[in-house]
Order: C-alpha cells, then structure tokens, then sequence
C-alpha cells in the first residue's frame, strides 16, 4: 500500500521537515518514517511496473525491483558485483528529459538504451570524501556515467552487461586527473576557472561572452549563541532558531586542496577544505549550469562551540541590497535586506534576519548579469 509513505510525507511536511531546523532526534523520527513508507511502496512500483513493462510470449520472467535508497552517498550493495542487472528511471514531470546518471559499480558495464542500442560510457571514480562518508559500507571505488533520455510522466529501463575482463584491460580510459593544479572546465556553453590552490575565480557564459567574477567560494561558520533559554533573549542557536554571536563568519579553513578530474562526459573539481568538509563542482557536456555538490559533517562539537555552516560566493554582481527568492517553490519575491514592505523594521538579528527559506532558487543582479542558484541559497553582502 502506498497509503504509509502518503502519511510519512505529509508529516515531512511540516516548516520544520521542510527547513532542517528541527531537533536531531526529530529528523532521526522523520528519516525513518519516510524509509518505512519507501519500503512499502516498492511492493506499489513492481505492481505497476509489472504491468507498464512491454511483455510477450518471450519475455523472461519479471524480476523484483528494489530501490537503492543510499545513491546519494553512492552506494548500491545490491547491484555489486552482479555480472547482469537493470537499472529503471522515473521521471516525475510533465515534459521529457535528458540528464546524465552516475551508477556504483566494482568494474565496467556495456550499457543499453529501452530500444537496445549501446549507449557512450565512462567509468570515472567515487571521490574521496564521498567513499569516506560515515556509514558508507560499500568498497566500490568507481562510478559509471552515462546520458539518459526519460519520456514525460515515464520510465526507461536501462540494461548492464558486465564487460570481459579482458576487454576492459584494452580499453584506455580517457580520464585524466590532476592534483593541486589550476583547473579549467570547459564544455560549449560554460566555463569554471580554478587555481592551484582550489579557489573559485569565475564562472564565463561562452554564449554571451558574460561572466561572473568570485572574490571567495567556499565553507565559512558562524558560532551559534549560547544561551540558557530562560528569556526570549537568551534565546540559545541550535534547534528552531539560528542566532550567531557574530555577524563575521570564519572560514572553516584557511587551506583547500583541488583534484580535477576531466571526461568526456563531465568534469569535476574535487575541493577539500577539511576532514568534514568538501565540495565537488561538475560541468556536464552539452548542459548550461554548473552542478555543486557539498558534503558537511560531522561537524566537530569536542570544544563545545555550536556551529552554524554555510556555503558563501561572494561574487562582482552590483546586486545593491536587493535579491530574488522563492515562495514556498511558487512565485518569486523581491526581498532587501533589513527590511520588511509592511512593517517599519527594527534590525534585531543582522544575519539571521536576512536568511529567507529557499525552495527551489534565488539569484541577485544587476544591469548586466545574474546568479542564480538552484535549490540553494546563501546570504547576500
């Protein structure tokens, strides 16, 4: 029944679900709410499949489906070490896509579309910081990347096949990886410049020979306040509620290291600031946005300082106090900082106050550019 998983998401619909501003022990409750819902509905997804799927007289029998609900620390232990295996993708909106898709895998697959034709892949590896993640039990060490095409309000069935081992010896790969070196990706519609040291320097629209400038990208905390809760005042930051000390974060550090690693397919810059903290930023080939994927925790607490972690870009966009967010993922407000259109506003919490939730986008700009990011948000100077 998909009954259970109905009533698990309507409970994470709560603001707090929504923001992660809830307690630890409540988003444990809300994690597993959603697993158990997950798991009942995979019972729902092999009816439906079981009946959505082509058949005929020679078709071989159906087997089961499951979902591989830790792929986004890249793990699949059922799928490892299988010489043979499918892979189904749903695609839940309106309108057709295309997009690549990473699979962990222990070696390399020959990859074939619904109507069977071999499809280009790439066998790239897992990075670092994402095979160190806690809990991760997978030894696989390697991802296979390839592009798929999903039909509106559809499904694609793609088919590995595990390669000869001798096949895979002959084959050179076309990935090449470099350390502590300046980094450029490039493909026809972006490119992302790095230094040798790992910083972000700009990002340049090759179609409008526009860019966006970076004086810093990267992790930055702020220490949360530590109250005693008795009065609204001694508010503590933590649960509910983010209340800094300070207006000025602190870089969580002061070094970075940068691996890059180039494919055909898409080309990644690794950045790793600490043992806790990283960020991959990937360019895919033929897409016209850079992809961030961040990676935080645990965060150290032994000195029994509550941090409050951010992701800042601190860009040239002359945006003035002005920025664009949306309203629970719908229209889009314009919003300026320390003030409120309705209301004379007393600026109580410079920083929190300032902190909007974020659905699906914001940007700032000014006459000539914008930056905008997806699913994401920032403060803004």
């Amino acid at each position: 029944s998909a009954e259970l998983i109905g009533e698990a998401m309507g409970v994470a619909q709560h603001h707090d679900a929504v923001s992660g501003t809830e307690k630890q022990e409540v988003a444990f409750d809300y994690a597993q709410r959603l697993s158990d819902g997950i798991g009942k509905a995979v019972d729902v997804i092999n009816q439906a499949y079981g009946k959505l799927l082509p058949k005929s007289a020679q078709s071989p029998p159906l087997q089961a489906q499951f979902l591989c609900q830790l792929s986004n620390i890249s793990q699949c232990l059922e799928i490892e070490g299988q010489d043979r295996f499918t892979l189904t993708l749903w695609n839940p909106v309106i309108h057709p896509v295309t997009q690549h898709v990473r699979v962990p895998v222990r070696t390399d697959y020959t990859v074939r579309d619904p109507t069977g034709q071999t499809l280009l892949t790439e066998l790239i590896p897992i990075s670092e910081p994402t095979q160190k993640i806690p809990g991760r039990t997978s030894l696989t060490q390697k991802q296979i990347i390839f592009k798929v095409a999903l039909p509106a309000l559809g499904f694609s069935t793609y088919y590995f096949e595990k390669k000869p081992d001798q096949r895979q010896t002959k084959e050179k790969s076309t990935v090449k990886i470099t350390h502590n070196e300046a980094c450029i990706l490039q493909n026809q519609h972006l490119r992302v410049d790095f230094d040798d040291q790992g910083n972000l320097h700009q990002i340049v629209n090759a179609n409008k020979s526009l860019g966006v400038s970076f004086r810093n990208q990267g992790f930055y905390w702020y220490q949360g306040f530590a109250g005693n809760n008795s009065r609204p005042e001694f508010q503590a930051s933590g649960a509910y509620i983010f209340r800094p000390v300070s207006a000025d974060p602190q870089p969580v550090s002061t070094t970075r290291t940068i691996t890059c690693v180039k494919a055909e397919q898409v080309q990644t810059a690794v950045i790793i600031f600490n043992d806790w903290a990283s960020q991959e930023i990937s360019l895919y080939e033929g897409e016209e946005y850079v992809e961030v994927e961040w990676t935080v925790g645990p965060i150290p607490v032994n000195d029994n300082i509550g941090k409050e972690i951010i992701l800042r870009y601190d860009t040239d966009v002359n945006s003035g106090n002005k920025f664009y967010t949306d309203a629970n993922g719908r229209e889009v407000l314009e919003r300026t900082r320390d003030y409120r259109p309705t209301w004379n506003y007393t600026v109580v919490e410079p920083v929190a106050g300032n902190y909007y939730p974020v659905n699906s986008r914001i940007w700032i700009k000014d006459q000539d550019k914008q930056f905008t990011i997806l699913t994401g948000t920032d403060t803004l100077k």
